[in-house]
């Protein structure tokens, strides 16, 4: 299961005083939420300050609502990823708190990847003896891809984080 550290990675949260559109984040909040039996959710709250109303704040954060990346369990299951409704509450003086929902739920990547591949020997796309190996080869790099990119997050996230 991703935890909502990597949850958070994964969909590449801003960090407070970044900038997303015309508004600047004040705070970000991502937490683990359980017992959902269709898959992990995650709970969380943006505090946005900036100029536009809950139109411009819906405007602002619709390209990174609208994602649904796939990252990896720490067993190494795939899960896709994405976010629901976004319910934006004006909070006076031009801040407006913004919660929503993250969910993940496991997909089964490799067994579409080899579906992907005999449907193109099929076709006489690719040769049976190319394909040997393939889906896992592709699985191991993009394991390691997802690895370099939630760790480089993560370190952005511990330099970024106050001392306790």
């Amino acid at each position: 299961m991703p935890f909502a550290n990597k949850f958070r990675a994964m969909m590449g949260f801003p960090f407070p005083g970044d900038a997303i559109g015309d508004f600047t984040v004040e705070s970000v909040d991502v937490r683990d939420e359980w017992g959902h039996p269709e898959g992990y959710a995650y709970a969380v709250k943006l505090v946005l300050r900036g100029p536009g109303g809950k139109q411009g704040v819906k405007r602002a954060l619709g390209p990174f609502f609208a994602q649904h990346p796939t990252t990896f369990s720490g067993y190494g299951n795939p899960y896709q990823l994405w976010f629901g409704k976004p319910e934006i509450e004006s909070l006076g003086d031009r801040r407006y708190a913004v919660t929503v929902k993250g969910s993940g739920v496991r997909i089964f990547l490799e067994q579409d990847l080899e579906r992907l591949l005999e449907h193109l020997v099929e076709l006489r796309h690719l040769a049976e003896e190319d394909v040997e190996g393939l889906p896992a080869a592709y699985l191991e790099a993009y394991r390691a891809d997802i690895k370099r990119s939630v760790d480089r997050y993560r370190r952005r996230l511990r330099a970024w984080e106050p001392e306790i």
